[in-house]
């Protein structure tokens, strides 16, 4: 019984971020790649079609396998992210209302982000839409 509910839970998970992953290749400001890879990490513990359909898309299936066999990520995308955590840390920062509570948090979640990233392999490929 704990096994089924478990399995329903990482299914509708993994709807729920799959949702949240194409809207984040259609929605400006979204990230859609990372909600995709938990989805399909959602559905390798519940779903073997669902995981299918997500690593074997066609726009961005070809990404997700790569990352979740490989953990690599291709050059583009992790320049596009580098680039992208930084210019939202700094509007952040300039923001003249937000003390330091809220900004060394900020800046401390930055340099987490962009060292993950940056401790991820290279892998050729296109780096999405995202």
């Amino acid at each position: 019984m704990i096994r089924s509910v478990r399995k329903y839970l990482l299914y509708f998970s993994g709807l729920f971020f799959l949702g949240l992953g194409i809207a984040g290749y259609i929605l400006p400001g979204l990230p859609g790649t990372i909600f995709l890879i938990i989805s399909a990490s959602c559905f390798v513990r519940s779903n073997d079609r669902m995981y299918r359909w997500v690593t074997e898309h066609r726009i961005f299936g070809k990404l997700i396998k790569n990352y979740l066999e490989t953990g690599s990520m291709p050059l583009r995308a992790k320049v596009i992210s580098v680039f992208f955590i930084w210019v939202f840390t700094a509007v952040s920062l300039w923001v003249p209302e937000y003390n330091y509570l809220f900004k060394i948090p900020i800046v401390s979640l930055a340099i987490i982000g962009t060292w993950y990233i940056l401790s991820r392999t290279s892998s050729t490929g296109s780096g999405g839409n995202d």
